[in-house]
């Protein structure tokens, strides 16, 4: 009798054991339903709009050049299925945006191939709420984020921003030990500027003529590296300045930026922008002109999302002594080399 219990006893167990993985294994794909499906999280832009997006995102549209370079400095690519116009253009980058959309210009981008794209979110300008662009995409059900990484007052929030849409928070702080290590390295050496050793400073670009220049929203950005803007006291309407003006100011420090397109790996560019003061009649007066501080780089180290960077050649222009042993061009390689794995093969500033 005892034997004939045995394969009773065996089938009982058999099931048991059935019944616990079955169990089990039902346990775990609820689990991973769970962690899949999509949850809505809602975010503050830098208009200090709250923003409602569904996560994870997995497609993005970017209306700005700072945003596409961030999300690939986040190790987003593979998310990016528009772009701005001309992304694809981009000195050294380019090439990681082949793959998506061109969805015209920032300022009036097509609404409809955007549509096409089903993006989970996309990020621009605060220019594009006061156009209108921000509510037809709200109307179309895709969220916009004001996210524009082009401004030192709220640099270090949109990389946060976009590092928290994306998922990607902890490149984004990775991002913000180099920059913000590059700051600090900047407060620090010139902390004991003072108001009367700041450097007196002209910016312009773009090559318009007449001179377009910068108002006080430059100032944070001249105050860091020791200088004083020339400009800062001109109302928003009066940027647009003479040669004869530029000359009552008498700039020790003249910086011009060039569309970052226009960089190439040899110096030609940016001599050939460079000896156009020398050539004016009336800026070959200025001391800028006189002492060699003429000085062009691209746009993308001017003011873009590597303008920390850029800081650090303004600085070396202005104040020589105090930056002797830095080299901005190290610096540079750095990023592109850890950030965006390319090679610094250009001349950006000179």
């Amino acid at each position: 009798m005892r034997l004939e219990k045995y394969p009773v006893i065996r089938a009982l167990n058999i099931a048991l054991i059935l019944i616990t993985l079955i169990g089990a294994a039902t346990f775990v794909c609820a689990c991973c339903v769970a962690q899949a499906a999509p949850k809505n999280i809602t975010v503050v832009d830098s208009a200090d709009r709250e923003i409602e997006i569904s996560y994870p995102v997995d497609r993005i549209v970017l209306l700005s050049a700072d945003n596409c370079e961030l999300a690939i400095v986040l190790g987003a690519e593979d998310e990016i299925v528009g772009v701005e116009d001309g992304a694809a253009d981009y000195v050294e980058i380019g090439d990681k945006f082949e793959k998506a959309a061109n969805v015209g210009k920032y300022s009036e981008p097509d609404l409809e191939k955007i549509a096409e794209l089903k993006p989970d979110v996309v990020f621009g300008y605060k220019s594009s709420i006061a156009n209108g662009v921000a509510d037809k995409l709200k109307s179309m059900g895709i969220p916009f984020v004001v996210c524009e990484c082009n401004k030192i007052q709220t640099f270090d929030k949109d990389v946060e921003l976009m590092g928290r849409v994306l998922g990607k928070e902890d490149k984004a702080k990775e991002f913000l030990v180099f920059h913000n290590s590059i700051m600090s390295l900047l407060t620090e050496r010139t902390k004991n500027i003072s108001a009367d050793q700041r450097i007196p400073l002209y910016l312009t670009g773009g090559g318009k003529r007449p001179y377009s220049t910068y108002g006080k929203d430059i100032d944070p950005y001249c105050s860091i590296v020791g200088a004083r803007n020339i400009a800062s006291g001109l109302p928003e309407d009066q940027l647009t300045v003479s040669a004869e003006w530029i000359l009552t100011q008498n700039p020790s420090v003249i910086i011009e930026w060039i569309g970052s397109t226009k960089i190439k790996p040899n110096k030609e560019p940016l001599i050939e922008v460079k000896e156009t003061y020398s050539q004016d009649p009336v800026l070959n007066k200025t001391a800028a002109v006189k002492d060699g501080g003429v000085h062009i780089m691209g746009w993308r180290v001017f003011k873009g999302l590597r303008f920390s960077i850029g800081l650090l050649y303004w600085a070396k222009w202005c104040h020589p002594d105090l930056f002797q042993d830095i080299d901005p061009e190290e610096y540079h390689r750095e990023y592109l080399k850890k950030f965006l794995n390319v090679e610094l093969k250009n001349v950006w500033g000179l």
